[in-house]
């Protein structure tokens, strides 16, 4: 089976698809808990500080950690300064992708993996997976979903300009799911894609 990047703009709906596609069968990973761990990581931390500054820094009694929430601020206010920490952090991310990736096909050389890559055409991860399928919905749905969730509309507003527009990302992939709806109807198109996955294989 081919190995697959998923994809789609702040608050449409990449991690619920991701969970549709592990409750067909799909192995499924989330880049940002990759992430998360790489951030944790004393010459990363070193790294990123001398990129971003000290302000970054969050101090827990003896333990110094990046704080996300003032990197997420910062990067998101300075195009030049997220390209930074990307620099910083995608080779890692890459790095682990492929050694997952390893892992799981010689276990199952037929095995579906799929990885959410929130920046997979921004940061050029796409050239590194067989397939890619983009999430999307119109900007409103996604803005009133963020806000759900506790984001200001302010900020969703200024991530979802930081990336790259919806309609572009849908032209770039092979496969495109429409989350505007419910569940069920976004469950049927994955349901399909699943199909047209598997029919690459046989042939």
């Amino acid at each position: 089976m081919p190995t697959i990047g998923l994809t789609g703009n702040f608050g449409m709906g990449k991690t619920a698809v991701l969970h549709l596609f592990r409750k067909l069968g799909a192995y499924t990973f989330n880049i940002d808990k990759y992430v998360h761990e790489i951030l944790k990581k004393p010459d990363t931390v070193r790294i990123i500080v001398q990129a971003l500054g000290k302000d970054v820094l969050t101090k827990k009694t003896t333990k110094i950690s990046i704080n996300k929430t003032r990197v997420a601020k910062i990067i998101f206010d300075d195009a030049g300064k997220r390209k930074a920490l990307e620099q910083i952090v995608h080779p890692q991310v890459l790095k682990i992708i492929k050694t997952t990736e390893s892992g799981i096909l010689k276990r199952d050389p037929f095995a579906l993996i799929i990885f959410e890559v929130p920046l997979l055409f921004e940061a050029g991860y796409a050239k590194h997976f067989d397939k890619t399928i983009v999430v999307y919905c119109n900007k409103n749905t996604a803005i009133n979903r963020l806000v759900k969730k506790g984001f200001s509309k302010d900020e969703a507003q200024k991530r979802l300009r930081a990336q790259l527009p919806i309609t572009k990302k849908k032209k770039l992939a092979d496969f495109a799911i429409n989350n505007n709806y419910d569940i069920s109807g976004t469950e049927k198109q994955v349901e399909r894609i699943l199909y047209k996955l598997k029919q690459t294989i046989l042939r």
